[in-house]
């Protein structure tokens, strides 16, 4: 049969009731297995407060930072189901990372629906519905409750609740919508045809979790979901109303979109709320925990698969031993939050953080991450852009070589310029050929490319022309002083890894053979033997600074010219140690005046070093980031500096004008 038949009666009206402006109480009554299983603690409840807050008054924006572990998503979707049960809300977009994460929520919500027995005897008049449908979304369309159509929607992302009058009154909860979107999908223009022909518009939205681990790795793409929020899903409301957000999350690694709303500075708009999972440390934090504690629990034998158990049975016991000891001075945020052979939320957090890390523990657990992957002497993409936009637009009257690099792409050339004192100061200008209307891009969405500026011409004879036009910009251009001189380039680099013979013919065109080269990077690790420690050829022209290796040898395919050799890795050290030497002083790092956010995401959010230890001595051996963004300007920068150091008016080792030898040098014939 189509029609669901008599509604049963409320089996506790004074249970519905007493939740009906509580959502707390709704949470802990009604979700015995999920929200009701463990007593909140205190700041789990001030973030349930302003949820309820923020559903019942309407216009907040309402961020709760949650340890990973914390019922935050589970929270979300029983305070939706109570928004709408009750009538408060009418249409809840929940809000995911990806369309399968907020499909989930909805799967999720869903079970909850289908299988909850207490909402089954105080709502029926949605539950009974639901379950009439036996999970067949197609019963939906022939659905009737007193011969009256429900309406009712039963989708993988969206939910309708059923449109019901009952004693000649509709129901709270009738017409009800749950819908799921990732936050990178389908968002603008959400709206909800109603039985009576008025269009619902969302009036609360649920944001959870909205970033990826690889989105919150790159400031593109933080970024751009920060534009989403703002542009997108905070406007879904239209403007007659001011829609409700609440964001429950958890930042992944400093300066993530997430870590960013919770600056109160940056955005006064969102209340903040950052809750860490261990407020205050134990006392005995150095010597029990990290130290006895520690080496009882890591302390077992790895070939036998008993020996784990053993050493955390051990670390156990140590534990009851020295409780008091240990728990002295610390302060665990949810006293509930431990597993079944724990004893206690102080004991779950140091397990964490033995077992993951210091750095799993800071993100995961306290929201306040350890910056990813690189020593802490070097900056933060944002900190560059912050601290080393300067006030020059022309170089300063010091500068004393000029020296250029090409990174060679199939869609676009990547450039800079770099300006050196004698003192090593670093002064870079940067761009791409062709130009883009600003510098704010991503290689993937080019506007204007190589294949777009030479029609008609096969990929490698565009390149060259590119490369030409390019070259023949850079090799006539000159760079003006503040002093009022200009001065040229001394050598420039060309990437040679990318079409190779392109690159050579653009190179040769110039007739600049004693200023021009072609660049092949080497990533020198730990394991191998340094660049300038290896045997030297006759024709080998090496570097003098040991702080920028590099090699000119003979190009073996073809008669007289020439390549460059450098260490990649040991240019990416070199650079990110300038940046992060105070402006001004000797050996420092300065940009022009200007907003150089996507430059600096290049030069330090591409890019992670791990210190590795060789026969050698220690490398920093840099990699990308998984699903980083681009790194061109990286390269194009270790470049310029190579350049302009196999010009050798200036040298990192010395400090002054460098003074001319006097000294007669042997004439080597193919210079």
């Amino acid at each position: 049969m189509a029609d669901i038949g008599k509604l049963p009666d409320v089996v506790s009206p004074e249970r519905k009731e007493f939740c009906r402006l509580d959502l707390l109480g709704f949470l802990t009554s009604y979700f015995p297995e999920t929200t009701g299983l463990k007593p909140f603690s205190g700041e789990q409840k001030a973030a349930i407060e302003r949820i309820q807050i923020a559903m019942l008054q309407g216009g907040s924006r309402v961020l709760n930072l949650f340890p990973r572990g914390f019922a935050k998503t589970t929270i979300s979707e029983n305070a939706a189901i109570w928004g709408m049960l009750y009538g408060h809300c009418k249409f809840i977009p929940i809000i995911g990372a990806d369309e399968h994460a907020a499909k989930d929520n909805i799967e999720s919500i869903k079970v909850e629906l289908m299988t909850n027995e207490l909402l089954e005897e105080d709502f029926p008049e949605v539950i009974v519905a639901v379950k009439h449908l036996e999970n067949k979304s197609q019963r939906c369309r022939s659905q009737t409750y007193q011969g009256e159509l429900t309406h009712m929607q039963w989708g993988q992302d969206t939910i309708v609740f059923p449109s019901i009058k009952h004693n000649k009154e509709w129901t709270k909860a009738s017409g009800g919508i749950l819908t799921a979107r990732g936050l990178t999908g389908r968002i603008r223009g959400m709206g909800h045809k109603r039985p009576d022909g008025t269009k619902q518009r969302p009036d609360f939205v649920i944001i959870d979790d909205p970033q990826t681990d690889i989105s919150a790795m790159s400031p593109a793409q933080c970024t751009k979901r920060l534009n989403l929020i703002r542009k997108g899903v905070l406007r879904l409301g239209g403007h007659q109303t001011q829609i409700s957000a609440v964001m429950n999350a958890t930042v992944i690694i400093e300066d993530d979109a997430v870590d960013q709303l919770a600056d109160h500075v940056k955005h006064p708009e969102w209340e903040g709320l950052r809750i860490p999972m261990l407020k205050r440390d134990a006392d005995a934090h150095e010597t029990l925990w990290l130290g006895e504690y520690a080496d009882i629990r890591r302390t077992y034998n790895p070939e036998d698969p008993h020996d784990r158990k053993r050493a955390i049975d051990d670390s156990n016991k140590f534990y009851a031993t020295n409780r008091i000891a240990m728990d002295a001075g610390a302060v665990a945020t949810w006293a509930e939050c431990y597993a079944d052979d724990e004893v206690s939320a102080v004991q779950h957090a140091y397990n964490i953080r033995i077992d993951d890390g210091e750095d799993v523990f800071a993100s995961e657990c306290q929201n306040k991450p350890i910056r990813v992957g690189a020593d802490s002497e070097f900056l933060s993409a944002g900190d560059i852009n912050r601290d080393r936009s300067g006030t020059w637009t022309d170089f300063p009257a010091d500068v004393r070589t000029v020296g250029f690099h090409i990174d060679v792409q199939k869609r676009l050339l990547y450039w800079t310029v770099v300006g050196i004192t004698d003192d090593f100061r670093i002064f870079p200008l940067y761009g791409t050929y062709p130009e883009q209307n600003n510098n704010n891009f991503e290689y993937r969405s080019v506007k204007r490319s190589i294949q777009q500026v030479h029609r008609g011409l096969s990929e490698e004879r565009a390149l060259e022309k590119a490369l030409c036009n390019l070259l023949s910009d850079l090799t006539q251009r000159k760079w003006k002083r503040q002093d009022g001189v200009e001065i040229g380039y001394d050598v420039g680099l060309v990437d040679g890894g990318y079409q190779t013979g392109s690159v050579r013919s653009a190179i040769d065109s110039m007739k600049q053979g004693n200023k021009l080269f072609c660049l092949f990077g080497r990533g020198v690790r730990a394991a191998d033997v340094p660049l300038l420690q290896r045997q030297k050829a006759k024709t080998e022209i090496r570097s003098t600074d040991a702080a920028i290796p590099w090699l000119i040898k003979l190009d073996p395919t073809t008669r007289g010219a020439r390549n460059v050799f450098n260490d990649v890795n040991s240019m990416k050290t070199f650079l990110h140690r300038r940046i992060s030497t105070d402006a001004g002083r000797a050996g420092s790092f300065e940009l022009p005046r200007g907003d150089h956010r996507r430059f600096c995401e290049h030069l330090a959010s591409s890019e992670y070093p791990t210190e590795k230890h060789g026969p050698h001595g220690t490398v920093m051996e840099w990699r990308m980031f998984p699903g980083a963004p681009d790194n061109h300007w990286l390269d194009t920068t270790c470049g310029a500096i190579v350049a302009a150091s196999i010009s050798g008016k200036v040298s990192f080792n010395r400090s002054g004008p460098v003074q001319p030898k006097t000294t007669n040098r042997k004439r080597v014939r193919y210079l």
